[in-house]
């Protein structure tokens, strides 16, 4: 299958991935007041960091680069905390 062709099939994931991306990103105030009141703040941006994590790999994977890297080493998406 030629590199265009795989290109297309993979380009749904890929959006979805960065719109879930985005979506991670994005500070949700009514769930961060939850997680506030419920005492499981830093469980959530933990489980956060994880998603990011895991669909930032799967992504690396879809676009043909290394997905064995370790990013939650260099990367932390709750850095405001």
């Amino acid at each position: 299958m030629d590199p265009q062709n795989c290109s297309r099939i993979h380009t749904p994931t890929l959006d979805a991935i960065q719109l879930m991306l985005r979506d991670l990103h994005t500070r949700h105030d009514e769930i961060r007041h939850r997680a506030a009141f419920r005492g499981c703040t830093k469980e959530l941006l933990a489980v956060q960091q994880e998603l990011v994590d895991y669909l930032l790999n799967k992504k690396s994977v879809l676009m043909g680069q290394s997905g064995c890297e370790n990013t939650s080493e260099t990367r932390n998406y709750n850095s405001f905390v």
